[in-house]
């Protein structure tokens, strides 16, 4: 028989509306709801703040689910995995990181016509103010493109190429593997939108060549306000970070800081640990909804002892008191 999985959605049992606008975002099932209350219910803290246990099950809840996210879109390591607010941010963060300090004038970023403005704004800016110059991939009337065409554009002066793995107007999916192999020919970056793949197809990252890849929770049913930019450690580590202050430091003078280690320089202030439960809780209770606040505290507080906290946790407590010192 087959599963009925509107039972899943809790708004489905108070109307009788055929939802079809997934593509802005996806409505939650209870095990989302239920973990997101689960956490300010039974984990709120700052997390990666504190030595005190609870403090460290919210930085477990956190980083348990960069973990699974990774694993989800097959990054090689949990550093690449930055948490945003969603693909719009990320997709700015590339931009202005990574683009503002290594497109120059006379340089070249190439986008598809059919992107969204999340994914072309950005490179307006790049643009803008670096004197380098727009270029465009276009679309036949059915919305395919020409592979000997997007060839022909990436020419020497590309440093950049922006483009989505499906549209989210079209439905259409885009040779992105097919783009990142001739990018990475001539040693430009390639930057995936993939706010509406995640949702619909398997993604592995390595295996695309994606050097960028921007996603958002809601629409792959998690809460709004969280989303994720998975980037090559290699080029994380030499870009600067996109916001200052909060968690991305190290330490604080009166003239300058030393910026954290990643994934933590690029996240800035109070993190998003709520919109990060749903991931982790799924990650501990094998993909089933999640379990009690009680024996879930326990299982964190027999880990790491109740008055313990892991390695992370000593590291940023060390951050915190040279911080204070200044």
């Amino acid at each position: 028989m087959a599963y009925h999985y509107k039972q899943d959605f809790p708004i489905f049992q108070h109307t009788d509306v055929a939802y079809i606008d997934n593509a802005a975002t996806a409505q939650r099932p209870q095990c989302v709801l239920d973990a997101v209350a689960d956490f300010y219910r039974c984990h709120n803290a700052n997390p990666l703040r504190g030595l005190y246990p609870l403090s460290v099950e919210a930085t477990d809840i956190y980083e348990q689910a960069r973990e699974t996210v990774r694993g989800f879109i097959g990054a090689k390591s949990a550093r690449e995995i930055i948490f945003t607010r969603n693909t719009t941010e990320s997709l700015n963060l590339v931009a202005y990181s990574y683009g503002l300090t290594h497109v120059k004038a006379g340089d070249e970023v190439l986008v598809s016509i059919m992107e969204h403005h999340s994914n072309l704004l950005p490179w307006q800016m790049v643009c803008r103010q670096t004197g380098a110059e727009l270029k465009f991939i276009e679309c036949a009337p059915d919305g395919s493109v020409d592979l000997k065409q997007i060839e022909s554009l990436i020419t020497e002066r590309t440093k950049i190429v922006a483009m989505t793995q499906v549209s989210n107007v079209l439905g259409r999916k885009y040779p992105v593997q097919e783009v990142a192999a001739m990018a990475h020919k001539k040693g430009e970056v390639m930057v995936v939108d993939g706010a509406q793949s995640t949702p619909h197809m398997p993604v592995n990252v390595q295996e695309l060549g994606a050097d960028f890849f921007a996603f958002s929770g809601h629409k792959v049913f998690g809460p709004m306000g969280i989303g994720g930019l998975y980037g090559r450690e290699d080029l994380l580590e030499e870009m600067p970070p996109f916001l200052s202050g909060g968690e991305m430091i190290e330490s604080v003078t009166r003239t300058g800081a030393v910026y954290a280690e990643l994934p933590h320089k690029f996240e800035a202030g109070t993190v998003n640990a709520a919109g990060a439960a749903h991931p982790a809780a799924r990650a501990r209770s094998d993909g089933q909804c999640p379990r009690t606040c009680a024996g879930r505290a326990a299982r964190a507080r027999a880990r790491h002892g109740q008055a313990g906290g892991s390695q992370r946790h000593h590291h940023v407590h060390g951050r915190r008191r040279a911080s204070a010192r200044h």
